[in-house]
């Protein structure tokens, strides 16, 4: 195929509440920019403004009815219909769409050259994580165990396994599954679905605007939930504390274990040196980031990507990274942050004691990684790579359009 004149994208949300909504955003923008016209066609079932409004727009919720649109979604079937009638893409892109738009939209699909850039489990996983609460990482094959480990209701179950037969019996209208690290390939392709290509994201160059905190800084952003190791991270910066007690800790985000941390930060006797900041609007999180001298991804379970770490890195802040996900792909241990032993407390309140006592040698690791960074999570790069996707499909026939 030549370079396309038109490619729609799909995805189940619409506005800029998560990293998988930036990363839509940003496609649309960036294909723009190449004077590819586009079209983004989300669910109604989140908000949005201005700047994210999508082009169409199906029904979607989160009320009691969406275990039967996750399975099949009538509406996102016949918008998408109207969509490509009118649009005629040369390509379709799907960022995610077994949340919202579900199966249906694949029969749709079949004689449209069609890439998933996978950015979640969910295909493989009803919670997207593969991770188990109270019990971690995931290894079950994705059925019925799902309903055996608590994953997902008695009530959801049947329409979760209606989806997966869907998605097997349509999963040929996708010629390409796109992951974007090879931890992600190599865990879907354990569980059946191998990966076509691997394309890390991009992430937008930072114009710093301060510098580092006077204070030994360690900074972590994100959700406050179990697999994101929040609690690991808290009991080995206290250990670090022992070594820099001048140090402190900014944690920014909320979740469900704000309060559960907070009070896990006073057991430890460290309340006075970690810093909650809740949800904050992105200008002021990226401001107290740049104040970090180390930047902390801990997280228990297999993070697809890891965007976080590459904005770190892009910021000129060094990262420490746990080994079990995506962010072992983005931290060069030694060169631009440290990967640790995922839940070895030692290692990682040593690195945090190497990060902390060192304000110039960790300087020193975050302009290298801003460096790399650039190269290698520059959008061009990133949009080049998905052309290139492109231009291995044959022509579109036009029959197609018939």
């Amino acid at each position: 195929m030549a370079r396309p004149a038109r490619v729609l994208i799909l995805h189940d949300y619409a506005g800029a509440r998560g990293g998988a909504e930036v990363i839509a955003l940003d496609f649309r923008r960036l294909l723009e920019a190449r004077g590819i016209e586009t079209r983004l066609m989300t669910s109604n079932a989140d908000p949005w403004d201005e700047a994210s409004a999508p082009d169409a727009v199906c029904n979607g919720g989160h009320d009691r009815l969406r275990p039967f649109r996750e399975a099949w979604n009538p509406s996102a079937a016949s918008v998408l219909m109207r969509t490509i009638a009118e649009f005629r893409p040369d390509v379709v892109q799907i960022v995610m769409f077994l949340s919202q738009l579900s199966p249906a939209v694949l029969p749709i699909l079949a004689n449209v050259p069609t890439v998933y850039a996978i950015n979640t489990y969910r295909i493989i996983c009803p919670t997207g994580l593969r991770w188990r609460p109270g019990e971690g990482v995931c290894t079950l094959a994705a059925g019925r165990a799902c309903g055996a480990a608590g994953c997902i209701s008695t009530l959801g179950l049947p329409f979760r396994r209606l989806q997966l037969s869907f998605i097997h019996r349509w999963r040929g209208a996708i010629d390409r599954f796109v992951a974007p690290s090879q931890v992600m390939a190599d865990l879907l392709a354990c569980h059946g679905f191998p990966s076509t290509d691997v394309v890390p994201h991009s992430v937008p160059r930072h114009l710093r605007i301060g510098g580092t905190a006077d204070v030994p800084t360690a900074a972590f952003s994100g959700r406050l939930v179990p697999e994101k190791g929040t609690v690991w991270l808290l009991e080995s910066f206290a250990l670090a504390l022992k070594q820099v007690p001048e140090a402190r800790l900014l944690m920014l985000g909320g979740g469900p274990d704000l309060g559960r941390l907070k009070s896990l930060a006073q057991m430890l006797g460290i309340a006075g040196q970690v810093v909650f900041t809740g949800h904050l609007p992105r200008a002021e999180s990226q401001r107290l980031l740049e104040t970090a001298w180390v930047q902390v991804v801990p997280s228990l379970w297999a993070e697809p990507f890891g965007l976080v770490a590459a904005e770190a890195l892009m910021r000129q802040t060094p990262v420490i990274a746990s080994d079990a996900g995506g962010p072992r792909e983005i931290v060069d241990h030694g060169v631009t942050g440290w990967v640790v032993p995922t839940g070895d407390h030692g290692a990682l309140s040593g690195a945090l004691t190497a990060a902390l006592s060192d304000r110039k040698g960790s300087a020193a690791l975050g302009r290298a990684g801003m460096k790399i960074a650039q190269r290698r999570y520059d959008e061009d790069k990133w949009i080049d790579a998905y052309l290139a996707i492109y231009s291995e499909f044959p022509d579109r026939r036009p029959e197609v359009w018939a």
